[in-house]
């Protein structure tokens, strides 16, 4: 038997990233330093040796090993790529399939066809201008960043020097100024945003940028009302979550979900709407152990239900004032990138339930549990095949109403699909699922749009209710069930209809069955983790 071993791929990359990130920064400082020598008040002999030997020696062995991190950078992107290809041939060579039987970390084959992603806007340090030769485009772009850089430092330097001063101030005049510390979060993150735009890192959506500019405004008006009025405000405070208040094990068949209709009335199950009170002090996480007849390593169906508690005008509860960090302000600041409570959750009840590190991991979600879901299969340090505590193998994420194309997956292996009803607006008003396109499809500036090959969105016909009061609308077409729990209607009659016809969604049921759902699986334990964040 002969074993091949190949790399991290999904690793590769991201080191090749930090070696090209890391040469931009060299070369920044490079140049500022270069000022600063010219700048120096100092002359005469040894002022003149000085300076020779700056922009000789010194100055040279800096854009030499520049020039070799940039070199490694684009080598181990090559490589990863090459490694891809490979990996796909041996699989199909051996007939390997997706799901059980794979390590950790390795790559899977997957039915679902791959998308093929309209122009994609990576940020010109790693789009290549074909018209520039690169002899002429790698320089250019270099000083352009390493400019970018430099002004980005300077602008970023100067305004939080200033808002330091401004809240010691306040301090001493016995101001509450704890506003203004969240609004310099939030600016800071805008400016992260418009920083690795500028400097060519990446190329933001216009629904990122949007969003975390109307969370720098919001958190602007707090640090304002905040300072004028000495009164406390939860407003968008998104306290850091994951406490985690019970656990309780769930008595169920050993018979599994079956279907991808049967993943979406199990996230159903989980919303809370017994009282206000209570889906308004904590949140819900399910947690399914899943067992084949194979007696492999265990995989788990994590479910993230959508916003939850106080209603859409309830200000400040439906902004941070809850417990429950699936509030409103969460789908804002996931939608501008952040890293809110809502995210801190779902690690905690996966801990909690004591799911080993690298196992494989279906996240399940509607509406901002889709956007929850999405945003950690992008994270490196909760999706990983590296085994590490903390992380685990997302196999697939899975969503239906959530505006998740703002985000790709950490591994080039994670398979996310998206499911949404056509929205639009005509003669006789409003259409679909209006929530669900607020990703804007993804939409760059410059006419790019993100994507990538395992980042799939399935456009479904949407229910016959249309108007000018958008309600009604999202009652038919947004919900994951119909009136009364009918599983007829919602997403649920939906995919109950549509699976079959489609070629992304029976694949994807294709792909899933007999690792997390059909014959032959069965649930081994049934879990619902209470949690969510403490008091204002």
């Amino acid at each position: 038997m002969t074993l091949s071993c190949g790399a991290d791929t999904a690793a590769l990359r991201a080191q090749a990233v930090r070696l090209r990130r890391a040469s931009t920064v060299l070369d920044a400082l490079r140049l500022r330093l270069d000022a600063v020598v010219e700048e120096v008040p100092w002359t005469g002999p040894d002022a003149d040796a000085f300076r020779s030997g700056w922009a000789g020696p010194t100055a040279s062995g800096l854009r030499a090993l520049r020039a070799e991190l940039l070199a490694l950078g684009d080598r181990g992107l090559e490589e990863a790529r090459e490694q891809d290809i490979a990996s796909e041939r041996d699989r199909a060579g051996t007939g390997a399939s997706a799901g059980a039987g794979t390590l950790p970390g390795e790559s899977r084959t997957s039915s679902i066809p791959e998308a093929v992603p309209a122009p994609s806007g990576n940020g010109y340090l790693h789009d290549d201008a074909t018209a520039i030769p690169n002899l002429l485009e790698d320089p250019a772009e270099a000083l352009l960043s390493s400019a970018a850089r430099i002004a980005s430092d300077g602008i970023g330097w100067g305004a939080e020097t200033g808002l330091d001063a401004l809240e010691s101030r306040l301090d001493l005049a016995g101001i509450r100024s704890d506003g203004i510390g969240q609004f310099q979060r939030d600016a800071d993150h805008l400016g992260s945003i418009l920083e690795d735009w500028a400097t060519g890192e990446r190329t933001p959506t216009y629904a990122e940028l949007g969003a975390a500019g109307l969370v720098v405004s919001g958190s602007a008006g707090v640090g304002v009302y905040e300072a004028a009025t000495g009164e406390d405000t939860p407003f968008l405070d998104d306290r850091p979550g994951g406490i985690v208040d019970r656990v309780e094990s769930r008595e169920s068949s050993s018979r599994g979900p079956q279907d991808l209709q049967d993943l979406i009335a199990q996230n159903d199950s989980l919303r809370l709407r017994r009282g206000e009170q209570e889906a308004r002090d904590a949140g819900q996480i399910g947690i399914l152990e899943i067992r084949d007849a194979s007696g492999a390593d265990p995989t788990y169906i994590v479910q993230i239900p959508p916003t939850e508690g106080a209603p859409i005008a309830s200000v400040p509860d439906a902004y941070g004032g809850q417990g429950n960090s699936r509030d409103w302000g969460s789908n804002l600041r996931l939608i501008a990138g952040q890293h809110p409570a809502a995210m801190d959750d779902v690690r905690a009840a996966m801990e909690a339930a004591g799911i080993p590190p690298g196992s494989k991991v279906l996240l399940v979600g509607h509406s901002q549990g889709g956007i929850v879901a999405t945003h950690l299969a992008a994270d490196p340090r909760f999706n990983s095949g590296s085994g590490r505590p903390g992380t685990y193998d997302v196999t697939h994420t899975f969503s239906v109403g959530s505006p998740v194309q703002t985000v790709v997956p950490a591994q080039s292996s994670t398979q996310s699909v998206n499911v949404h009803h056509e929205s639009g607006i005509g003669v006789t008003g409003f259409r679909g699922d209006l929530i669900a396109a607020t990703d804007l499809e993804g939409a760059q500036p410059g006419g790019t749009r993100l994507g990538a090959p395992g980042l799939q969105e399935v456009s479904l016909d949407p229910y016959p209710v249309t108007g000018v009061d958008p309600v009604p609308v999202l009652a038919a077409n947004h919900d994951s069930m119909g009136p009364g729990h009918d599983p007829g209607g919602g997403y649920s009659g939906s995919l109950a209809r549509g699976t079959a016809g489609d070629p992304v969604l029976s694949a994807l049921q294709e792909d899933l069955t007999g690792l997390y759902l059909g014959e032959g699986t069965s649930v081994s334990r049934s879990l619902v983790v209470t949690v969510g964040r403490g008091a204002p």
